[in-house]
């Protein structure tokens, strides 16, 4: 630093000159000293540095925050709507369940458990005027039987449409001349349509059960019977479904009558139904003109005159018992050759000895390969006996075992047969001389 007073040049940061002993002074510019504008430079350049510094921070901070709070908004907007779909979802699938009971509760008024003298099956109301449909094997040799309601009120009806190719009959129900009959499907239904079958299965009334049709073209024939282009179900059904409505389950409309139940002891059952439009034709005719109570039998092939229900005037007819026994020889030899007892059973006095002896017999034997060819069925003598007709019967049957043997059968057998509760003929006993 020079020194003012003698101009010496003094080295470092001496604060008196080395040559004469004056006080060094900082050099001054304009007023101020250097050191104060060299220190205030390097302040500015700090200071503009942290600035920069902080201000990158900050915008950078605030453009993370702007994204996140955007991110957030939008994934708040999504979670709203996502819940806001699910609750729809939720209300949707609510409001189809509640539609489902009620459409189930409204046709469950219309359809009937059908009442026989010794069985049940199922029916439905489907044309005003009291018309119930049912299966022709639910009604089989009846003419007039009951219906029970949902409610559990029964009333009188009679089989005025019966068929012995198809298995479909028809019921007059006067107490339900006025109620509204069930929506029909009058067009063929397409598989995977979701449906309801509803009817008695093993006597459980008022069921519904939900399912899909799982094939349809089916072609059948079982028992006498013709089934065409029928439809396939999983619907639950059972042995009391028969003659009950297959609906849709969003319109309600009956699309089919259930009527056949396949069983297997490796596969899950399923069961058939009979398209509805397929017989709308023929139940209409036997609403317009329904069969006689003989022409009622005569299709079923149980008797060929209709038998009043009165002891007094059946009594007198002592050709229809022989008949009747005649009738239940034919449908005998159906139950031998298949294996089923199902053909005789509503024939025979449920309890009795006829029933029981024939249903062990015809279980024994059933699936051995035995064939049962009836010959001759005559008449011998009919009595009329204490409310009771005693028929005396020649019988003659070939016989062939499965292992091929022939034998040849020529018996004579006395049946009793009693009236039930509807003055129905049934078999309650049968002697071998």
């Amino acid at each position: 630093m020079k020194c003012s007073k003698c101009s010496h040049q003094n080295e470092g940061n001496s604060k008196f000159c080395s040559d004469c002993g004056e006080a060094l002074q900082p050099v001054i510019k304009n007023g101020v000293p250097v050191w104060f504008w060299a220190s205030t430079l390097i302040c500015c350049l700090m200071l503009g540095g942290l600035g920069y510094a902080f201000y990158d921070y900050f915008n950078e901070s605030k453009q993370k925050n702007v994204a996140s709070f955007t991110e957030t908004a939008s994934d708040a907007k999504n979670v709203q709507q996502v819940s806001i779909d699910t609750v729809d979802q939720k209300r949707s699938e609510v409001d189809q369940e509640t539609d489902r009971v009620a459409l189930i509760k409204e046709v469950q008024q219309k359809v009937f458990t059908v009442l026989t003298s010794n069985s049940f099956g199922s029916g439905f109301l489907y044309k005003k005027g009291g018309y119930v449909i049912t299966n022709a094997h639910v009604v089989q040799g009846e003419v007039d039987i009951k219906v029970r309601n949902s409610n559990g009120q029964e009333s009188a009806a009679k089989v005025i449409g019966i068929s012995d190719k198809y298995d479909i009959a028809l019921l007059y129900v006067k107490d339900y001349a006025n109620a509204e009959p069930l929506a029909l499907e009058s067009k063929e239904s397409s598989v995977g349509l979701e449906v309801i079958a509803l009817g008695t299965p093993q006597g459980y009334e008022n069921s519904a059960s939900i399912g899909y049709i799982t094939g349809i073209g089916r072609d059948k024939e079982y028992k006498n019977f013709i089934y065409k282009k029928i439809y396939q179900v999983d619907a639950q059904v059972d042995q009391g479904s028969s003659g009950g409505p297959l609906v849709d389950a969003k319109t309600g409309r009956v699309v089919g009558i259930n009527s056949l139940l396949h069983t297997s002891e490796t596969a899950t059952n399923f069961a058939f139904s009979i398209p509805l439009y397929s017989m709308l034709e023929q139940f209409d005719a036997w609403a317009a003109n329904p069969l006689t109570s003989a022409q009622v039998l005569q299709l079923a092939g149980v008797y060929d005159n209709y038998m009043p229900e009165t002891t007094a005037s059946v009594g007198s007819d002592k050709e229809a018992a022989g008949q009747y026994v005649q009738s239940f020889r034919m449908y005998y030899e159906y139950a031998l050759n298949q294996g089923d007892f199902y053909w005789i059973a509503d024939m025979l006095q449920v309890g009795s000895t006829a029933y029981n002896e024939l249903e062990d017999y015809v279980n024994d034997i059933a699936g051995q390969g035995h064939t049962f060819d009836f010959i001759d069925n005559i008449v011998q003598d009919v009595t009329f006996e204490n409310g009771q007709y005693v028929v005396q019967m020649n019988e003659q049957f070939d016989f062939y075992s499965a292992n091929g043997d022939y034998e040849y059968f020529d018996r004579y057998k006395t049946y009793t047969i009693t009236l039930d509760e509807y003055g129905a003929y049934k078999i309650s006993s049968i002697d071998i001389h």
